[in-house]
């Protein structure tokens, strides 16, 4: 029997054992490689599914009711004196809300009313209200300082005012959101 010049090296390179451990670590990375594929190859999948489920979805709007419970809640920043006025779901969670505030000019009553309007319409499409309170708590602009409210005792604005009460008011009303979409619009 005639031994080829490659098998001849091949024979010489595992007789040194250097060689073998090398040939030992490339398989253990190949194994390894072989294994992450595969997972990955799950994972694409899964985003696949995830993709055509989601892909004609469209975010639907939960409507209150025409006679709805609201909360009005007065409150004070170094002076300035609010209203926040949260209209109710029928399970109790916030899904609009007004504010009002007492002296101010036209530029920071606009800015406030728009922060209404956006909290009110996310709160609709079900964004859970700690997702919006860890946004836009500890805004920074005036008025800030002290309030009249013993549980929230200073601020930095009024954006912060507002959603450290709506927070401290409405815990947990996240949990029950998905459970409210309509398909009404």
């Amino acid at each position: 029997m005639t031994v080829t010049k490659a098998e001849a090296e091949e024979e010489e390179m595992s007789k040194n054992p250097r060689t073998r451990e090398t040939q030992r670590r490339t398989a253990e990375k190949l194994r390894e490689a072989e294994a992450r594929i595969a997972e990955l190859t799950v994972e694409v999948e899964f985003l696949q599914g995830s993709v055509e489920r989601y892909k004609n979805r469209r975010p639907q709007r939960s409507r209150l009711p025409e006679t709805r419970q609201a909360i009005t809640h007065k409150f004070s920043i170094s002076g300035h004196e609010g209203y926040i006025t949260v209209g109710l779901f029928e399970d109790g969670s916030p899904g609009e809300v007004f504010i009002r505030m007492a002296k101010m000019g036209s530029t920071v009553r606009g800015l406030v009313d728009t922060i209404a309007v956006l909290t009110s319409l996310a709160l609709q499409y079900d964004v859970p209200l700690e997702n919006l309170a860890r946004k836009f708590r500890h805004t920074r602009f005036e008025p800030s300082g002290y309030t009249t409210n013993p549980d929230i005792k200073r601020v930095t604005s009024i954006v912060d005012y507002i959603f450290a009460w709506l927070s401290e008011t409405f815990p947990r009303c996240s949990e029950s959101d998905a459970s409210r979409t309509d398909t009404t619009q």
